[in-house]
């Protein structure tokens, strides 16, 4: 692997809520902050209710692994830190985020469920990792990777931290892209999300955000590429509810 940081561009990374002008990173901070409270709700929208489902099917795949110290990127309000030590049994989850509303309700969260000796929470963007180097037994991304204002010298810091042979999940929406599906999808997004969206928020920026940037983030075969060219290797890729999320799980080489 490149060890050396790079600067490449992506589509998605372009993709901001609000101007041009600011960093993706400074209007996201602003924007997760804003909705925070509304966010579990936006996230459910967004998965048809799925989300659930899908984070306990993606952790599934990392029992046989049994990792003990479990790095959750874009933690936000900490559903997956805490799925992660209920399935998964380590001995510590370290979440992370950009947004210090969203991680105050994971807080909370984390609180009711009596785990706080057990999983920490902190502000940190992932682009500047402050862990040593093979902390990790294995980083889990739930719809957040999409985020990244800086998606490559984020899979640096992850490769960087991760310990040799440990593993990196990543579970991202997909905008289906054909047929029926897709026409319902757009149906969906339009009619019923967009409306509900006005409920939820008076940011309608937030809204327009999160399904644009799924549009334009890379998906599938690109995603891969993407992920291998940063130095992990492909252990398993899986499509779920007619390929609406996608599961990335990668290792690290022992090598």
């Amino acid at each position: 692997m490149n060890k050396e940081k790079t600067t490449s561009q992506y589509t998605f990374q372009e993709v901001k809520p609000y101007n041009e002008k600011e960093g993706k990173t400074e209007q996201l901070v602003r924007m997760f902050d804003t909705i925070a409270a509304q966010y579990d709700k936006f996230n459910d929208l967004m998965s048809w209710g799925f989300a659930k489902l899908w984070r306990k099917r993606a952790l599934s795949t990392l029992k046989r692994f049994r990792p003990k110290h479990i790095l959750d990127v874009a933690a936000g309000t900490a559903d997956m830190c805490i799925k992660a030590f209920r399935l998964l049994n380590p001995d510590k989850v370290t979440g992370i985020d950009i947004s210090p509303k969203m991680l105050e309700i994971g807080k909370e969260k984390i609180e009711h469920a009596q785990l706080s000796d057990k999983i920490k929470l902190k502000v940190m963007d992932c682009a500047q990792l402050n862990f040593d180097d093979n902390s990790f037994d294995a980083v889990t991304i739930a719809f957040g990777v999409r985020n990244f204002e800086k998606l490559e010298e984020s899979l640096h810091q992850i490769f960087r931290v991760l310990k040799p042979g440990g593993h990196l999940l990543i579970l991202e929406l997909n905008e289906p892209q054909k047929g029926w599906l897709m026409k319902g999808y757009q149906l969906y997004i339009k009619l019923f999300v967009h409306q509900t969206a006005k409920y939820l928020s008076s940011d309608q920026n937030a809204y327009r955000y999160l399904t644009s940037s799924m549009h334009a983030f890379p998906k599938g075969k690109e995603m891969i590429e993407i992920l291998q060219n940063n130095g992990f290797e492909l252990v398993e890729y899986k499509k779920f509810t007619f390929g609406v999320c996608s599961m990335y799980l990668m290792e690290k080489p022992t090598h």
